[in-house]
């Protein structure tokens, strides 16, 4: 018992609140990109004022980018107040958080509803590649969010490995040098992907890769945790710091809201990378303790935020069940009562399937989590 509460003991504590907030707007717009999408595929009155695909893209960059940048915050934390980094407690962690609801949904898709999908299909996506289904078109359209978790499994595989360099300085730039070189394959792939049909594929391949948003949030996070605890002499950081500034962030917020307003209306080339960018950007600032924001910070986002990893999985399956209702009992002249009902009806369901699945599916595996976690969200628990 003794041992038990001295290992609790050792946690560390650290929590940024406005990430929650972060995270359940990227899931719901998501969500609301594949409401407008399906609502067309299936003949349902719309109005394309803007892109909805764009805005989905938006979300899922979004996701990325702050994967990469608090499991690398969370590392380097780890790091530092315990002088290493445990691959096999960082791998339980991910596979008690991602594997339970990932497995069960593939379980469900595959064998029960909608029961569709090739035995490739099924096999890449056992292996965690289910992005290289997608990009094969292999992935029945009511489970094919899982594309993404394949993604990060697969940035798992070797991201935590460059923290186990002894000196902070060594990991920073091998964060930038595998940025830089993804950054310039992506560009490369996509300036000639045109001229070979495997280079078509690997652009394709690479776009729903996401490893280089990953790493921005990566390397933002490198730069953000320097600045709290100088742990190497980098030339531009005093730069980077600048962007704790209100008037930075501003000026930062505004060029981000007017890029969105232009993606979601044209398609721009390397656009993610700049919505990356941005969004890392404002992450840093949002960690700040002074940045606590009544709009991020407040409990319906939190809340979503908390259980944003079902939303994101499952939030198809009510999706799929409202259009079938309103295309079966609400007529296609009352567009307005159609369009009304459809995202209510399944921003609501979604919710609640997601708020079921974590209480009486994820939790458990979450409680078996934290007896792996030397970094803690619980003031409690890190006072042992």
């Amino acid at each position: 018992m003794g041992d038990k509460t001295a290992q609790v003991a050792k946690k560390a504590y650290l929590y940024f609140a406005n990430l929650d907030g972060i995270r359940a707007i990227a899931a719901l717009m998501v969500v609301v990109s594949h409401i407008q999408y399906h609502k067309q595929v299936l003949g349902l009155q719309h109005h394309d004022y803007i892109n909805l695909k764009n805005f989905g893209k938006i979300g899922v960059t979004i996701f990325f980018t702050l994967s990469g940048f608090l499991i690398s915050y969370l590392l380097l934390e780890e790091k530092k107040r315990f002088q290493k980094v445990s691959l096999k407690d960082f791998y339980i962690r991910r596979i008690l958080r991602i594997w339970p609801l990932y497995f069960l949904l593939i379980i469900v898709g595959f064998f029960i509803y909608p029961a569709k999908g090739s035995m490739q299909a099924l096999w890449l996506s056992l292996f965690l590649m289910p992005n290289v289904a997608f990009c094969l078109k292999l992935l029945p359209d009511m489970f094919d969010p899982i594309w993404s978790i394949g993604v990060e499994e697969q940035f798992y595989i070797f991201h935590p490995h460059i923290f186990r360099q002894k000196k902070v300085e060594h990991i920073f730039y091998t964060l930038l040098g595998l940025l830089a070189f993804l950054v310039t394959l992506n560009l490369v792939v996509r300036h000639y992907q045109y001229q070979n049909p495997f280079l078509l594929q690997l652009d394709s391949f690479l776009y729903f890769s996401r490893f280089d948003d990953m790493m921005i949030g990566a390397v933002m996070a490198l730069l953000y945790f320097n600045s709290k605890n100088h742990v190497f002499l980098f030339r531009f950081q005093r730069l980077f710091n600048y962007l704790f500034n209100s008037y930075v962030q501003l000026v930062i917020a505004i060029a981000f809201i007017a890029f969105i307003a232009v993606f979601l209306h044209r398609e721009i080339g390397q656009g993610d990378l700049v919505i990356s960018v941005c969004s890392a950007c404002l992450m840093v600032y949002l960690c700040e303790p002074k940045a606590a924001n009544l709009f991020l910070g407040n409990k319906v986002l939190g809340y979503c935020g908390k259980i944003s990893y079902g939303i994101y999985l499952l939030h198809k399956y009510p999706l799929f069940l409202m259009l079938y209702l309103v295309r079966t009992y609400i007529p296609p002249a009352n567009t307005f009562l159609q369009v009304v009902v459809l995202y209510a009806g399944t921003l609501i369901l979604v919710v609640a399937l997601a708020s079921l699945s974590y209480y009486g599916f994820e939790r458990y595996f979450l409680r078996l989590k934290t007896r792996f976690q030397k970094i803690t969200q619980s003031k409690t628990e890190a006072a042992g």
